[in-house]
């Protein structure tokens, strides 16, 4: 019964410790992802239940401390933007009294005495600790989720990509008894490691989304995405493989299964398209807003491609 009430009510005030929990339990056995946020013992019941659950911190004193000293900062600069003439810094506010930099100096001691605050029985049954006395952590935590999210979703669909143009590219060259080189391959490896180290510096959007990004590697819209993606790699891999056949030499001794590597136009062809099509996976699987940064705000991911393929076509 409370399984079926509990999804069409918006607000629970007044909660008794049992009923907190009784009310986070019905939630998950309804088939919603919960999120609680408590600050004392009587809330580690629902902490437990919850899918996610996060301590704040709860002092009176320091909450109020640092609200006046917040108040003031904002009313001075209120002042500072709507004033012809800039203020000093010695300018007090008229409400508290207080100049800038008697505000900044408040505001960061109630911070420190924040940090030496001792976390209590909330925090030991919260996977997640903020030392803040706000509920804004909440929204930083689905922020940063959705992020990893999207982050790890998109390596996994590169790394599908990438396993099945390398297999494609191994059994070509094995069909002709031609090999890779050490040094292709490891130059290979290191653009790789390089972009995936880049993939992951994208930050999370100040503003969180409405959208739900997908919650598996394995729907359908990934799995279509990454066979289409094999299939225009399958199709220009083997135009430039066709194209190479003809140039190679029969007679070429390396071409034996354990010959010594010896560079010839089909290997070189394969690779330049495995280095390509490396580079153009990493660029269409990248998916920035409205999630995360877009690859135009990933700097360091937009030079590192532009330098491979300006190396790539010089």
């Amino acid at each position: 019964m409370l399984k079926m009430f509990v999804p069409c009510v918006s607000v629970f005030a007044r909660c008794a410790p049992r009923q907190k929990e009784a009310v986070i339990t019905a939630l998950n056995g309804a088939g919603r992802y919960t999120l609680m946020c408590g600050d004392g013992t009587n809330d580690v019941g629902a902490l437990k239940q919850s899918h996610i659950g996060i301590s704040i911190i709860s002092v009176p004193e320091i909450e109020a401390k640092q609200r006046s000293a917040t108040e003031a900062v904002l009313s001075l600069r209120r002042k500072k933007g709507s004033a012809s003439d800039a203020p000093s810094k010695k300018k007090k506010d008229e409400k508290s009294g207080m100049t800038m930099e008697q505000s900044l100096q408040q505001l960061a001691e109630a911070q420190e005495e924040l940090s030496q605050v001792a976390l209590g029985d909330a925090s030991v049954a919260s996977p997640f600790t903020s030392r803040t006395m706000s509920i804004k952590c909440c929204k930083d935590v689905l922020q940063q989720g959705r992020c990893t999210l999207v982050t790890m979703l998109q390596i996994y669909k590169i790394l599908g990509v990438n396993c099945l143009v390398n297999a494609l590219v191994l059994s070509k060259l094995h069909m002709h008894g031609v090999k890779q080189g050490d040094r292709q391959l490891t130059a290979v490896g290191v653009v790789i490691a390089g972009l995936f180290f880049f993939v992951t510096k994208g930050k999370p959007l100040s503003s969180l989304s409405s959208q739900r990004p997908p919650s598996s590697v394995l729907c359908k819209q990934a799995l279509a995405s990454i066979g289409s993606q094999f299939l225009i790699h399958f199709i220009a891999i083997m135009a430039a493989t066709n194209v190479s056949l003809p140039y190679l030499d029969p007679d070429d001794p390396s071409i034996t299964p354990d010959g010594p590597f010896n560079p010839n136009p089909l290997n070189t062809s394969c690779f330049l398209m495995t280095v390509l099509s490396t580079i153009n996976t990493f660029m269409i699987n990248y998916r920035g807003r409205p999630y995360m940064q877009d690859l135009r705000e990933n700097k360091l991911l937009l030079r590192s491609i532009q330098i491979c393929l300006g190396v790539l076509f010089t």
